[in-house]
C-alpha cells in the first residue's frame, strides 16, 4: 500500500471517528421528544385499561368493589403518566427550548470537527512523515533507545534462539531497565548455548541477586563461586561474594577478599572506587554494603550517598528478606541470612525475635537448630 492511501485511510478513519463523536454528543439533545411520545403511549394504554374494566364489570366478570380499587390504581398511573407527558410537551415546543437545541447541535457539528483540525495544524506536525514502528526498531543501533533495543533483539531472538551474540546483547539491556529476572533467564540462555566463562557466571550471579532484593541467594553464590573458580580476579564475582560473606557474619574475610580486588585492579577500574568507600566505610564499623556491585552503573552513586540514605536502602533490603520469610518460614538459608545481618546491623532485640521464628519454625530439625544457634552467636 502506497504512502498517499495510507495518508487517505487515516483521514477517513480520523472522519469516522469525528462523527461518531458528534453524533454521542447531539444524541441527548432528541431524547426529551422521544421520552414524550413515550409517555403519551402510556396515557393511551391506561385509558384502554380503565375501559377495559368498565366492560369487565358490564359482562358480570369483575365484582364492582374490586373494579373500585383497580380503577384508582390505573388512574392513579394515567395522571402521572399524563403530566409528564404534559410537561415534556410544553418543554420540547417552547420556542426558545428549541433554539437552545437547534443552536447547540449546529454548532457542535461544525465548531468540533474545524476546532479539532485547527488545533492539530497549529500544535501538531502534519509535514512530517510517519515513522512506523516496524522503521523506527530498523535505525541504526547507536541511535535507538534502550526499549526499542530490546525489542529488536527479542524479535531476532525469535527467529533465532540460538544466536549467542543476541543474548548476551539482550541480557545487560533487561539489567538497565531493571528487568532481573529476564537478565537472570537471558544470561541462562547464553551459558547454555556458549558455555561458562568468568563473565558469563558472574553476570548471571548479579541478575539473582539483583532480583532477589540485593540478597546473595544460594543460587546467586553457585553462580558466583563458578565465576572465581574459572577467573579469580574476576570483580563482580568477588565483589557479591564478599556481600555473600557479610550476610554471613564474615565482615573480616569480605574486607580480605575487597582489599585484595583493589590492589590487584587495573588503574583505570571505573568500579575502583566505588570499592574503595565500601572499604572505608565497612572499616569504620558502618552496616552492610550494598548492591549493585563493582560492574553496575549505580555504584558510584551508592558510594556517594549520605549515611542516612544507605542504611535506609540496606534496611529495606533486610526489611524485604524478613517479608519474604514471614510469608516462607521454611527457608533455612534465608533465617541464617537475616539473623546474620542483624546481628552486623546491631540489631539485638531484631536478631532474637528472627532466632525465635527459625527456631519455631525448624522445630525437630537439629541440624538446622544448630546452624540457627551459630547464626545467633555472630559478634556484635
Amino acid at each position: 500500500m502506497t504512502s498517499e492511501w495510507s495518508g487517505v485511510i487515516l483521514w477517513i478513519l480520523f472522519a469516522a471517528m469525528t462523527a461518531f463523536v458528534i453524533a454521542a454528543v447531539l444524541r441527548p439533545l432528541a431524547r426529551t421528544q422521544k421520552r414524550s411520545i413515550g409517555h403519551e403511549k402510556d396515557v393511551a394504554l391506561y385509558k384502554d385499561q380503565l375501559a377495559e374494566i368498565e366492560r369487565d364489570v358490564t359482562r358480570g366478570v369483575m365484582a364492582e368493589a374490586d373494579a373500585v380499587s383497580a380503577r384508582l390504581e390505573v388512574s392513579r398511573r394515567l395522571l402521572a403518566a399524563d403530566d409528564m407527558a404534559r410537561s415534556e410537551r410544553k418543554e420540547s415546543e417552547a420556542p426558545s427550548n428549541g433554539s437552545w437545541r437547534k443552536g447547540v447541535a449546529l454548532a457542535t457539528m461544525i465548531l468540533l470537527p474545524l476546532g479539532t483540525l485547527g488545533l492539530y495544524l497549529a500544535e501538531g506536525s502534519p509535514d512530517l512523515p510517519d515513522q512506523p514502528f516496524q522503521a523506527r526498531i530498523n535505525a541504526p543501533t547507536s541511535q535507538l533507545p534502550v526499549e526499542a533495543l530490546v525489542v529488536r533483539v527479542e524479535q531476532q531472538l525469535k527467529q533465532n534462539p540460538d544466536d549467542l551474540r543476541g543474548w548476551e546483547v539482550l541480557a545487560p539491556s533487561y539489567v538497565q531497565l531493571r528487568r532481573y529476572p529476564d537478565a537472570a533467564m537471558a544470561w541462562s540462555r547464553a551459558i547454555a548455548i556458549g558455555g561458562e566463562t568468568a563473565g558469563r557466571m558472574a553476570a548471571l550471579g548479579e541478575a539473582q541477586v539483583l532480583a532477589a532484593n540485593g540478597i546473595v541467594t544460594p543460587a546467586a553464590r553457585k553462580s558466583l563461586a563458578r565465576a572465581v573458580e574459572l577467573d579469580p580476579a574476576e570483580p563482580r564475582a568477588q565483589y557479591y561474594l564478599g556481600l555473600a560473606d557479610i550476610e554471613d557474619g564474615n565482615r573480616d574475610k569480605a574486607l580480605t577478599r575487597w582489599k585484595k580486588l583493589i590492589a590487584e585492579a587495573p588503574k583505570d577500574a571505573g568500579w575502583k572506587p566505588g570499592l574503595e568507600a565500601e572499604v572505608a566505610r565497612l572499616e569504620s564499623g558502618a552496616a552492610m554494603p550494598v548492591a549493585p556491585g563493582p560492574n553496575a552503573a549505580d555504584v558510584q552513586a551508592a558510594g556517594e550517598m549520605s549515611a542516612d540514605d544507605r542504611q535506609a536502602m540496606i534496611e529495606g533490603m533486610v526489611g524485604r528478606l524478613a517479608t519474604r520469610l514471614d510469608e516462607n518460614p521454611n527457608d533455612l538459608a534465608g533465617w541464617l541470612r537475616l539473623i546474620r545481618a542483624y546481628g552486623v546491623l546491631g540489631k539485638t532485640d531484631e536478631a532474637a525475635s528472627a532466632t525465635a521464628k527459625a527456631v519455631k519454625a525448624f522445630t525437630g530439625n537439629d541440624d538446622a537448630l544448630a546452624q540457627i544457634e551459630a547464626a545467633g552467636q555472630v559478634p556484635q
